[in-house]
């Protein structure tokens, strides 16, 4: 099973968990079987108009599920339709999140808590707007 974490740099399981899914320059993907870690840059950024769009992984990368502070509505769904789960980050390293994903302490994502849905960091999302 694969992982995946957005991030801001490269300091591997230290690496600070970047707030939005859909704008992280980088991901982390964990092997959980092999331990290995690789470095993913953020192929949309790239692309015109597509930056909250979820395109990001193809079936060759094998990615099972993702651990996110923010995501917006595309992303979810380009996801869920490729069988790819998306969970709760709850802390600000990967390390923290790995620990607790692979102690099943981590909580899936619902529709409501993505960013669309929530204006503001008042109300639970992630502060800018789509």
């Amino acid at each position: 099973m694969k992982v995946a974490f957005p991030v801001k740099g490269n300091n591997g399981l230290e690496s600070i968990m970047d707030e939005h899914f859909g704008v992280a320059e980088n991901f982390l993907i964990v092997d959980l079987e092999t331990r290995k870690l690789e470095l993913r840059e953020n192929r949309k950024l790239t692309e015109e108009g597509s930056k909250c769009k979820a395109g990001i992984f193809e079936e060759k990368d094998l990615v099972n599920a993702v651990v996110t502070n923010c995501m917006g509505d595309g992303s979810q769904r380009s996801l869920m339709a490729s069988n790819i789960k998306v969970f709760q980050a709850r802390e600000n390293t990967v390390r923290k999140n790995l620990e607790l994903f692979e102690k099943d302490e981590l909580k899936l994502f619902h529709i409501f808590d993505f960013c669309q849905t929530k204006k503001n960091k008042k109300e639970g999302g992630c502060g800018h707007h789509h």
